[in-house]
């Protein structure tokens, strides 16, 4: 083995037979609609070009990505599906989203301009704002946007969609609200001018009526691809979690992140473990170090808070999280646990991203999007 074989102190696993699993589910609960698969972000960092694969291979026609950059390397990759960038198109983007042949996002005016200047053809998405208050003008106002795309020569229009601010909170009836925004819009058209999407992956789930395929064509899914769809405990219908309450609809994570157990000691009570002593042994106990710190993303917020998994048994962390490595609190009894021995972070067996999620006061896509560039990650087919 060459010094740059070396594995990594830290790997994330990603199981693409979950992700298998979980893309079936989302199918069953949109039927009639083609999965748009959303891999921004490396993939909420799974991995993008291996996840966008893994789609492809199944059937997604479509995939989104939130920046230029990102769909160019997929498409550098080999991945020839149609590529939706979210992000609104900029003039120093245009030569680079019409040679790769990306689909761009128009929401106002400066964007509509700038799509205007290729020298080519590009496929144009009207985004239009109904609440969320982030990208698209309001209904009226995209009128005119909708129109400057449909008499330019050199655009096409591809889609009209939305993009709901509160479909996590199926309580809330925000997203009819703008269900009903969106809808007298088209109406007011006269009909859809283009296919129409308006449901991620929370809508998919909780709001039925934003995967009418009688009225839509396409679903934009990302974290629920994942198994880290997060919906309030009377929304999860067909657990999956053996040991425990979450995530729903039969979802499973599809990363594991796991790390080492890099050097073992036994310390007299009364010990100070890691900078700021935040840390001191109650009794007589054995402190392990784990190759794993904020630098791969372990949350400094997990210092005296979080646990990880050997083997069967879970341990607190003990004291803070450092850069490159962490401490955890074996006990007075050190039993099995040797220098070398691996330690889930977190993944299916839990700790969860959904328990990482709640002590950070955070969500489910914070922890793995946290997994750093250097931890490696190894796909697993099954």
């Amino acid at each position: 083995m060459s010094i740059s074989d070396a594995p990594a102190n830290t790997q994330a696993i990603v199981h693409l037979d979950r992700l298998r699993h979980n893309v079936a589910i989302v199918r069953d609960a949109m039927p009639g609609l083609d999965l748009m698969g959303v891999v921004k972000a490396n993939a909420y960092g799974h991995g993008a070009k291996e996840i966008a694969r893994e789609l492809v291979d199944l059937g997604a026609p479509h995939l989104g990505v939130a920046t230029v950059p990102e769909a160019i390397s997929l498409r550098k990759a080999g991945i020839e599906a149609s590529i939706m960038v979210f992000a609104p198109i900029r003039e120093d983007w245009v030569a680079a989203a019409t040679e790769w042949c990306l689909d761009v996002i128009v929401d106002g005016p400066e964007s509509l301009s700038a799509a205007k200047q290729t020298t080519g053809r590009l496929r144009c998405h009207l985004k239009v704002d109904t609440g969320m208050g982030r990208l698209g003008r309001s209904p009226s106002e995209s009128v005119a946007v909708l129109r400057g795309i449909e008499l330019a020569s050199n655009l096409d229009l591809g889609s009209v969609w939305t993009h709901f601010a509160r479909a996590d909170e199926p309580d809330s009836d925000f997203t009819d609200r703008q269900l009903d925004a969106f809808e007298a819009f088209i109406d007011d058209l006269g009909g859809a001018p283009a296919p129409l999407h308006v449901a991620a992956s929370a809508a998919v789930f909780a709001h039925p009526r934003s995967v009418d395929a009688s009225k839509y064509g396409v679903a934009r899914v990302g974290i629920a691809l994942y198994g880290l769809l997060d919906l309030p405990s009377e929304f999860r219908q067909g657990e999956y979690r053996p040991g425990g309450d979450r995530p729903g609809f039969g979802l499973r994570p599809v990363m594991d992140v796991v790390s080492r157990v890099t050097s073992l000691k036994r310390v007299p009570a009364g010990t100070p473990i890691s900078y700021g002593s935040r840390w001191s042994a109650p009794t007589d106990t054995w402190i392990a170090t784990v190759g794993a710190g904020y630098a791969d993303g372990v949350s400094r917020l997990l210092t005296n808070r979080g646990e990880v998994r050997i083997g069967a048994r879970r341990f607190p962390i003990a004291g803070t999280v450092c850069m490159d490595m962490f401490m955890i609190d074996i006990g007075p009894d050190r039993g099995d646990v040797r220098v070398g021995d691996p330690v889930l972070l977190f993944g299916e067996d839990g700790p969860t991203a959904f328990e990482i999620a709640d002590l950070t006061d955070s969500i489910t896509y914070v922890p793995v999007c946290a997994v750093s560039e250097r931890v490696a990650r190894i796909h697993q087919a099954g």
